[in-house]
């Protein structure tokens, strides 16, 4: 039988990181993420929020995934991706981007766990910890 996965990004819970406001840019300086789905087994949209002139070096995943920006944004290459850009990248597509300075929200859609492998580097999961104390969002 299906699921349905329905929660408002605001209410997902944190996986990565924290919100943003009242001091959250000291406390987390590489910004943080929310999750509605389930980490591992997905579906997998994840809510990022990153602070201003954050840089994401060139790195792959190995999904497809679609990234939809809400506020702020970020430039890659020389594109600029403002509120309401939708970027597709293909699994094992090298990018990167750099953020606005005010900034970027945007969601990140993907059918399940990705692995992150920087240029040059080793392949790792950036979500080791959050698997420890597995998070999922709402399904009915």
């Amino acid at each position: 039988m299906g699921r349905a996965v329905i929660m408002h990004i605001d209410e997902a819970p944190w996986v990565r990181g924290g919100p943003r406001g009242e001091g959250g840019e000291a406390r987390h300086p590489d910004g943080g993420g929310q999750l509605v789905g389930d980490l591992v087994k997905g579906p997998w949209v994840h809510v990022n929020w990153l602070p201003g002139g954050k840089v994401a070096p060139p790195h792959s995943h190995d999904h497809d995934q679609v990234m939809y920006v809400v506020e702020g944004g970020f430039s890659m290459g020389k594109r600029q991706c403002g509120p309401g850009t939708v970027v597709y990248i293909e699994a094992g597509t090298q990018y990167g981007f750099k953020v606005w300075d005010e900034g970027v929200r945007f969601l990140n859609i993907r059918q399940g766990l990705a692995s992150y492998t920087e240029a040059g580097k080793q392949t790792n999961n950036p979500y080791a910890e959050a698997l420890s104390g597995q998070t999922s969002g709402h399904t009915e």
